[in-house]
């Protein structure tokens, strides 16, 4: 009876914090209604182009709208009405809305320009920095070639025509433009550093910030300056408390959103989960130089030696699922509304004990005897240290190999991995925007990132094609072919795909999510 009136009182005091930490009481109007949720991390910035951590970048996708947004699946008009691209797919001419800053000053052009130029004249080096490089003179200026921001390829026309000029054809440039640092910032907190201005607080997307207390909460209202549909909600309550806590009071009826709960914790509220895709797959490089994995065969028998369910099952609970190849789910296909990875089907197939003896025996090792010694290089951190030993366990049961694990600092993973002293190693790619040339660019013969060492020129030639082709059923049956290429050469070894959990509300209906993951509340309905 002690232990039952001890987690009762818990449970009360829980809800005492949470009703000191979300302001005021939820009140909901036919008109307006108002929805909890929580993320799991507290913001430090709401810059796009500084953003992090997800929670930041949670709020900033509902604050801000982009030039074009993704859709479920479907890239669409944003900030921009409609667009055209020159016969030579080199220039793009984009016409805007008559869109409004949530203080009501226009939205014009030249605050994209200032926006997006801002990125790549800052000192500061972001990932969104290389991303623009495919703009004209944008990587000349960032390397010191040009000193002059003006002939970097981003100009307004006039206040609502905005025109970029690309190095070469793109065909993935749309699909860049969904990246979080591409969202516009107003030109007052740029040039004068005005925090009236801030991001978030002057937002262009359906909500502003109407409320932040550091550590505690943020509350994000309607911006009454939007003009693109929405659904019926006018404020969403924001707290950043410990997913154990959010799980509870998810419970209670206090929360209608909640950011990654515990797998331990969700119990009797399994039907509540939404598991969203990130662009994300976690593989094994395997380095292509070094025997034995020079020879395919042995590579594949790696490969079908591993059981990704158990793998998943064991190590991310809801946060992964097994990977049936290269490209993750959540990336569109040629044909509107089309899933890439539905389409390209299971690459890998099952684990299969049988087969995989099978295959080490055609690669030349007929008995135990001759096995090499592997070894697997991780960064020393929990999820990839219990991912590769899991995954030694395995070949080591089903194959008979016998294999270490070396756990190291990130910065020398990278200097080794760079430096070609490894046999295989545990990593991963999150892509930056939903198509899949943000994976198969991984593998080029000169790509940085290529620590296979994977050398294949007709590989490299369809690459390239695939890059200039503006037809997208083309450019997509191109695609499928250059994943099955490498699912056959496998100078990496698919494991699992991210995927974000949420428990969602039956409540609330409508909810979309970015290409990374993010719920967008903007044509989201709350029922009584």
């Amino acid at each position: 009876m002690k232990s039952r009136n001890k987690k009762l009182l818990t449970v009360l005091v829980l809800i005492l914090i949470v009703t000191v930490f979300i302001p005021g009481n939820l009140t909901t109007t036919s008109a307006s209604k108002s929805i909890a949720i929580n993320v799991t991390a507290n913001p430090l910035s709401y810059d796009p182009l500084f953003a992090m951590v997800d929670a930041e970048k949670i709020l900033l996708a509902n604050l801000h709208e982009g030039l074009v947004v993704w859709d479920n699946g479907v890239l669409t008009p944003g900030v921009a009405a409609k667009w055209y691209i020159s016969a030579d797919a080199k220039t793009y001419t984009f016409h805007l809305k008559e869109a409004y800053w949530s203080n009501g000053d226009q939205l014009t052009a030249a605050d994209i320009e200032l926006s997006w130029k801002r990125i790549i004249t800052s000192e500061t080096a972001t990932p969104a920095r290389s991303l623009l490089d495919v703009i004209k003179n944008a990587k000349a200026f960032r390397e010191g070639e040009l000193t002059a921001p003006e002939e970097i390829g981003i100009k307004a026309l006039d206040k609502r025509v905005l025109q970029i000029e690309l190095e070469e054809p793109c065909s993935y440039f749309l699909s860049l433009l969904t990246f979080p640092a591409f969202l516009p910032v107003h030109p007052k907190y740029l040039q004068e550093q005005d925090l009236n201005f801030a991001p978030g607080f002057c937002s262009n997307g359906p909500f502003r910030i109407d409320q932040v207390e550091g550590g505690s909460h943020a509350v994000l209202v309607a911006n009454e300056h939007y003009r693109g549909e929405r659904g019926n909600i006018g404020e969403i309550k924001v707290t950043f408390l410990p997913p154990k806590t959010g799980v509870m009071l998810f419970g209670a009826g206090m929360y209608d959103l909640l950011e990654d709960p515990p797998f331990s914790m969700f119990g009797e509220y399994t039907d509540r989960l939404v598991q969203v895709p990130t662009m994300g797959t976690g593989f094994l490089y395997l380095n292509t130089r070094r025997p034995p994995l020079d020879n395919p065969l042995f590579r594949k028998a790696l490969s079908a030696a591993i059981n990704r369910d158990i793998l998943v099952a064991k190590i991310f609970g809801y946060a992964g699922v097994p990977a049936t190849g290269l490209i993750p789910p959540g990336m569109a296909d040629s044909k509107s509304g089309s899933d890439f990875r539905q389409t390209g089907g299971d690459l890998i197939g099952a684990a299969d004990g049988k087969r995989c003896l099978e295959l080490l025996y055609e690669a030349g090792y007929p008995n135990e005897d001759g096995y090499p010694e592997m070894e697997i290089l991780a960064v020393d951190s929990l999820i990839p240290l219990e991912m590769a030993k899991t995954v030694a366990e395995m070949w080591e049961i089903n194959l008979g190999l016998k294999t270490k694990i070396k756990a190291v600092r990130y910065e020398e993973f990278l200097e080794l991995a760079a430096e070609n002293r490894f046999y295989t190693a545990r990593q991963g790619w999150t892509g930056d925007y939903p198509d899949p040339m943000t994976f198969f660019q991984l593998f080029h013969s000169e790509a940085e990132e290529n620590f296979s060492g994977y050398q294949n020129p007709e590989y490299d030639y369809w690459l390239s094609t695939a890059r200039q082709t503006m037809d997208s059923i083309s450019r997509y049956k191109i695609y499928h072919r250059l994943e099955e290429r490498l699912i056959s050469d496998l100078p990496v070894i698919p494991l699992y795909f991210s995927v974000k959990p949420y428990l969602v509300s039956s409540k609330l209906t409508g909810v979309n999510y970015t290409p990374q993951g993010y719920p967008l509340f903007q044509k989201a309905w709350k029922m009584d």
